[in-house]
């Protein structure tokens, strides 16, 4: 029975069961004391009963015959009526039998002994049990307020078996998700905390701008080329703000845990031509080539969008830090283990101090000579990337360019 599977209800019972053993025991001990007294009460009185007799005159073989022949039921009654008239009843006094009183009163404190016996070992294994248990439900309780007092590290002990410890068993269990839920909480508003802080000090510089420029053209507005000149730093500005507000949230997301990618075999090739399309227009404008080369086959199991804007970032990254006639290379090569690719660049590199920063983000080089730059979009490839269950390293030397790249181990697919 599940029942016995508590120590304390099965030494309980156990208890119980030895009590009644020994009430058994004690019965049997009792009824065989009683038979013998019975016995020898009843020869006692037999033998007075023959030596009156005897010493009165009477024939021994009449005696003999009174003990020992077969009475009729005449014999009985007539007995029956000739004693009764000297009170000889069954409601008669204890007194006029002899040793009756003594005798009734010899088993009774025998009785009251093994009662009493017997309850002193139940009461005891009862408050044993029960003070036990009680013990331990007081202890759970105050270990379960000081929990809920703030100290989530407080844990109720319950390394015995049965049900009780089985109770303490599973309120430990939803102590430890309470505290993880907790713990997910206070990460979840440090970290809308963050956000909300690197948003804020991120529009401050841009707002600023724009107020400046507004005024400006509030003063200048006979000046058309001013008021062209400020109308383009405003739009310029917007643009900064809106691409601060999408990297950010997008970057949030993915920490977050909120996006639901949508992973399929995508053939490589396809997903590179469309981030070249994209950057196409750009680098002719500025004079810069982008070249790529690869297996036609080779496919990665991702969400095309989010790889995309990967890349976008990567090729942006590039085109951002490379002079005129500059090259950005992107290649992508597949082995038994791992599918990579890899954005080379011959821009202006990365200084050493900055090497192992540039994925923080919000991360400005005070080598670096960008002013538009905001420092989420290497932040931004980064998550995307770990999102896939893949790595992004980069390379770099001062002055000869930057290589990327990005690896997917084929045993991270689901």
């Amino acid at each position: 029975m599940k029942l016995f599977t508590n120590k304390e209800i099965y030494r309980f019972f156990l208890a119980i069961n030895v009590s009644l053993f020994l009430l058994l025991v004690a019965g049997i001990f009792v009824s065989q004391m009683l038979v013998h007294d019975f016995k020898a009460q009843l020869l006692t009185h037999d033998y007075e009963i023959a030596g009156h007799l005897l010493q009165q005159g009477v024939n021994p073989v009449e005696i003999s015959e009174a003990f020992t022949s077969v009475k009729t039921a005449p014999e009985r009654l007539a007995g029956q009526k000739f004693l009764q008239t000297l009170g000889y009843k069954e409601n008669m006094n204890n007194s006029l039998l002899g040793d009756m009183n003594g005798y009734l009163l010899k088993y009774r404190i025998m009785l009251l002994l093994i009662i009493g016996g017997l309850a002193v070992f139940l009461y005891g294994a009862f408050f044993l049990y029960f003070g036990k248990q009680q013990k331990a439900i007081g202890q759970a309780t105050f270990t379960i307020q000081n929990f809920m007092s703030g100290d989530t590290s407080e844990r109720i002990d319950s390394e015995e078996e049965g049900g009780l410890a089985q109770l303490f068993s599973a309120v430990n269990g939803m102590a430890t998700s309470l505290n993880a839920h907790i713990e997910k909480e206070k990460h979840t508003k440090d970290f809308l905390k963050q956000t909300i802080s690197d948003i804020s000090h991120q529009l401050k510089t841009p707002l600023t701008a724009l107020k400046m420029y507004n005024e400006i053209m509030e003063e200048e507005n006979s000046d058309v080329e001013t008021t062209r000149k400020f109308i383009f730093k405003s739009q310029k500005a917007l643009e900064h703000m809106e691409i601060l507000l999408q990297n950010h949230l997008k970057i949030t997301r993915l920490d977050a845990g909120t996006i639901t990618f949508n992973y399929k075999e995508v053939n490589i090739k396809s997903l590179i031509e469309r981030v070249v399309d994209s950057f196409e227009t750009r680098a002719e404008r500025e004079d810069k080539t982008i070249v790529s080369h690869g297996g036609e086959t080779v496919s990665l199991f991702c969400d095309a969008y989010w790889m995309i804007e990967a890349l976008s970032n990567l090729v942006k990254n590039a085109l951002d830090h490379t002079s005129q006639r500059g090259k950005i290379d992107i290649r992508w090569e597949e082995s038994p283990a791992m599918t990579q690719i890899v954005v080379r660049d011959n821009g202006k590199g990365i200084h050493p101090e900055d090497i192992y920063h540039i994925f923080k983000r919000f991360y400005r080089s005070r080598f670096s000579q960008d002013t538009q730059g905001i420092g989420l979009g290497l932040s931004l490839v980064k998550s995307i990337v770990e999102a896939h269950n893949g790595t992004v390293t980069v390379e770099s030397k001062l002055g000869r360019g930057s290589t990327f790249k990005l690896s997917f181990f084929k045993l991270t697919k689901s």
